[in-house]
């Protein structure tokens, strides 16, 4: 049985939704997935490589407690860039975060200061775990996409900007990879939770393009992003309809 890394009711839903995922009993896995709620400290480890999460902060700790090496690619599959960098002219935090042990690391993420929902992939970046970054994200910044590149010369890593999945399925992406992905990428509006949702169809087209990704990489890390993602019905829909196949996947 996969290890829950917060155990409260939220974390009992998914270990029986793993049970459910694993023998196939539909209407207990849909009655755990409406348990779901918001909640910031919520982590788990759904087996398979699969790390479900509510704030997307969190998965700069799994990167980096459940890494085999360094050196990867990511893919970085979402509505929002997240590409902030919260140490910027902070060169005594900047130093405690590039010479911060996984457990230090992880105590940052906890702290949620410096480490938020939208600044946890360039912490990643600057301490050389990622040497480049993929994204596929639908978030109209105006020219402010992905990274700033003045942070990447720094950083040596670069990144590639995907305007469409076939770009990204066609990428020629340097290996081991880990693969991000947040579930507010399925829902167009951007207004503070309220849902216009992806059709499953097109959901479940995506999961498909994009699975010999999803199926290859070392680690899954997925932010529910509760009022990001719609509704609270929303994302829990959208958990119901994502994470069984994820694991189906990478069974």
């Amino acid at each position: 049985m996969p290890k829950v890394q917060y155990a409260g009711p939220v974390g009992s839903a998914i270990v029986h939704l793993i049970q459910t995922s694993l023998f196939g009993n539909a209407r207990m896995a849909a009655f755990e997935f409406d348990t779901l709620n918001e909640d910031d400290s919520f982590l788990t480890d759904l087996g398979g490589g699969i790390w479900l999460m509510d704030d997307h902060r969190w998965a700069l700790k799994v990167w980096e407690t459940e890494k085999r090496g360094d050196h990867y690619s990511l893919v970085h599959a979402d509505y929002h860039w997240d590409g902030c960098y919260d140490f910027h002219d902070q060169p005594g935090e900047e130093e405690r975060l590039l010479r911060a042990t996984s457990a230090q690391l992880s105590q940052l993420v906890a702290e949620g200061e410096l480490i938020r929902y939208d600044s946890f992939i360039a912490p990643a970046v600057k301490r050389g775990l990622f040497h480049t970054v993929h994204f596929y994200c639908l978030q109209d910044n105006s020219g402010d996409d992905g990274l700033d590149d003045g942070f990447l010369r720094s950083c040596g890593a670069r990144q590639v900007i995907h305007k469409s999945t076939q770009e990204l399925v066609k990428a020629d992406i340097v290996w081991p990879l880990m693969f991000d992905l947040c579930l507010d990428l399925f829902n167009r509006s951007d207004m503070w939770a309220e849902g216009d949702l992806w059709s499953d169809a097109e959901i479940i087209a995506f999961l498909k393009e994009v699975g010999p990704l999803l199926t290859a990489a070392e680690l899954v890390t997925v932010s529910l992003s509760f009022n990001y993602s719609g509704t609270p019905n929303d994302t829990r829909h959208l958990a119901k309809l994502v994470i069984p196949r994820l694991l189906a996947l990478r069974r």
